[in-house]
């Protein structure tokens, strides 16, 4: 029979942007859950571009359909088809269309009902609902923002109770940790009134940027708030190319050396930095959650694709968009991928044809530079799917997911490894990070300071200088790995927060030890390196291994004192610091086959600082002289004692 369609569709003006109102409507499963739909039970088709789903509508007519891949591009437009069994509408379009107008945004929510027979014609303004729920809940929405409320996401009516008792004891406890005390209350508020899939796993960088808030406050607050007893840490396996969780962990202990993606086709192994993120759900003693699903496949569910189209055998879809950085297209299942840049603008504006054939999408040979496109500046991009089966195309971010908490940031966090001690890989497992910044610092002249001021002393002095060096890895987000003699190897999750440290720590122990009453002071020798290492459990710690670790020791070997020694390379990847002075020079590392190019770094004297200056014009400490040193402080009256930065 002949197709009818009718469209439904409501619209208004709101005064936010576009991006706020797309990251506020494109989280489908919240906004499902919020207006009143129903939960929805998924599974796979034959096709594995589609899924059957089944709800029961006002909470006992039972209802099948098959659901397409949602489409949308991002901050634009989405939607989505369900084709119905045994029903008097056959399918339903149902989406949004965003457009700025001024300072503000039109958002216009819309239904379009297929129908087949007359019935269909009729029966269709009972669907209607979510065209103006979704509107009403950007009213809500907006009502919450002026009312000032950390999140102003509208939530369900309805939710489990909170055992009260429980939460003000785990409260209690979370005021007395060394946290961001505002963050308390917003966190109180999420709890009571959120809904429960604002209370499973949760992402805290994600949730930092919802609170307009420093990310690694709210990491900490989170992992305080799980040994507080709030919340459950979990890890969850993240398909590097499709970038969804696939398996939950409880512990890093039973992390799998390689998991399998059933879309991508492919197994993976373990990256810390790549592939584990870790998330938290609230405790059940606290409130109870379920994970029930509402939408599966909305936008901000992969918030990394910029666009995403289903492409029947043989369609061709126009897409409008400009990169402002590298995106990627591919189709769903597939690794390979065309990389897309802004081009110069084109004489006129055009339409780009990219074919997908044969598992690859090819683009015009003139546009082609090195390995990537260069679209055009006002040029559209067309899609077109030339094989005999149905394809999911996906223009995404070329760069990896910016609000993710990797399993390499964490464990390099001093705090998560005091928290939680027992997080340790299984023995023998071994899990690659791509990047992570390293700091080896060792005391010079211990052996005079030992022989000249005898053992109990020196070993205060060591001992402290410990804390010393702690609290600036502390500062910048780092952690002590593990004490070797009197030398300390350090862990940061960038290469900038390594350096910051170890010039922190060069500028500040000369105070420090004045505090301490050390005299002489300390002088210390660093080496700053960064690259891919293998985490392993090694004395019951996670520890790291592999060339970047070696090479970043050898480095402090190379350091004289009160310097910090690098590779050139490696500094030429850092923030630029203009307070430093810097030397060149060359020097075979002991266990790399060919001379390397390093680099001295040190502070450029400041008023009132003396410092001795060497006949190359580089600045260095004096070695300091023991032999009549004697140590009068008490130690344990003078640990946590530090200078301020």
């Amino acid at each position: 029979m002949r197709e009818h369609t009718t469209r439904y569709q409501q619209r208004r003006r709101y005064p936010m942007s576009v991006h706020e109102a797309w990251r506020v409507l494109a989280d489908t499963d919240h906004l499902n859950r919020s207006i009143g739909l129903p939960a929805v039970d998924f599974s796979a088709l034959p096709d594995p571009l589609l899924r059957s789903a089944r709800a029961k509508a006002w909470g006992f007519l039972p209802v099948r359909w098959k659901e397409f891949p949602f489409e949308w591009v991002r901050e634009r437009r989405y939607v989505v088809r369900r084709e119905f069994e045994n029903a008097p509408v056959s399918a339903v379009e149902v989406g949004i269309e965003l457009g700025p107008d001024g300072d503000g945004v039109i958002v216009t929510s819309f239904a379009d009902f297929i129908s087949t027979n007359p019935a269909g014609r009729v029966l269709w303004r009972l669907g209607k609902a979510p065209v103006t729920g979704l509107l009403d809940f950007c009213d809500r929405y907006l009502a919450r923002k002026a009312a000032g409320r950390a999140d102003a996401t509208p939530t369900p009516e309805q939710r489990a109770p909170v055992n009260s008792a429980r939460l003000d004891q785990a409260l209690s406890r979370l005021r007395a940790y060394p946290v961001a005390a505002e963050l308390i209350d917003p966190l109180y508020e999420r709890i009571v009134e959120g809904s429960d899939d604002q209370l499973v796993r949760v992402r805290p960088f994600a949730l930092a940027d919802t609170w307009h808030t420093n990310r690694l406050e709210v990491l900490r607050l989170f992992l305080y708030a799980t040994r507080a007893g709030l919340f459950e840490l979990r890890w969850e396996l993240m398909c590097p190319n499709c970038r969804v969780p696939k398996q939950e962990m409880a512990s890093l202990a039973k992390l799998p050396a390689q998991f399998h993606c059933e879309v991508c086709g492919i197994a993976y192994g373990t990256e810390f930095d790549r592939s584990v993120e870790l998330r938290f759900s609230l405790h059940p003693s606290v409130r109870p959650v379920t994970d029930l699903v509402y939408c599966i496949g909305g936008p901000l569910r992969m918030p990394h694709i910029a666009a995403q189209q289903y492409l029947r055998p043989h369609e061709e879809r126009s897409l409008s968009i400009a990169p402002t950085e590298p995106l990627r297209l591919r189709t769903v299942g597939s690794t390979n991928h065309l990389t897309i840049a802004a081009g110069p603008p084109a004489g006129r504006p055009a339409t780009v044809k990219v074919t997908y054939a044969d598992g690859r999408w090819v683009a015009p040979h003139s546009l082609i530079r090195g390995e990537r496109l260069e679209l055009p500046e006002g040029s559209m991009l067309s899609l077109r799917n030339h094989t005999g089966g149905a394809v999911l195309a996906v223009v995404e971010d070329a760069g990896w997911t910016r609000d993710a908490t990797t399993a390499a940031e964490v464990t390099a966090l001093q705090e998560f490894r005091d928290l939680f001690s027992s997080e340790v890989l299984a023995p023998g497992q071994q899990h690659a990070i791509r990047h992570i910044g390293l700091l080896f610092s060792d005391l010079k002249g211990s052996t005079e300071l030992y022989e000249g001021i005898g053992d109990a002393a020196a070993y205060s002095r060591v001992n402290r200088h410990f804390d010393f060096i702690r609290q600036a890895v502390v500062r910048l987000g780092g952690s002590i790995v593990k004490t070797m003699g009197d030398g300390v190897m350090c862990a940061f999750r960038q290469l900038d927060d390594a350096l910051e440290a170890a010039l922190t720590v060069q500028e500040q122990v000369a105070d420090w030890c004045r505090a301490e009453h050390i005299d002489p002071p300390l002088v210390l020798k660093l080496g700053v390196h960064a690259g891919p290492v293998i985490a392993m459990t090694a004395n019951d710690r996670l520890d790291y291994f592999g060339r970047t670790v070696n090479v970043a020791a050898r480095l402090g070997d190379q350091s004289r004192g009160a310097d910090i020694v690098m590779l050139r390379e490696v500094l030429d990847q850092a923030s630029a610091r203009s307070e430093v002075a810097v030397e060149n020079f060359n020097r075979r590392l002991r266990g790399l086959d060919s001379e390397q190019q390093l680099v001295r770094l040190t502070l450029r004297p400041s008023e009132g600082r003396a410092r001795a200056t060497g006949e190359d014009g580089q600045l260095f400490e004096p070695a300091p002289d023991y032999s009549s040193a004697r140590d009068t402080a008490d130690p344990d009256d003078r640990r946590g004692h530090y200078a301020s930065p």
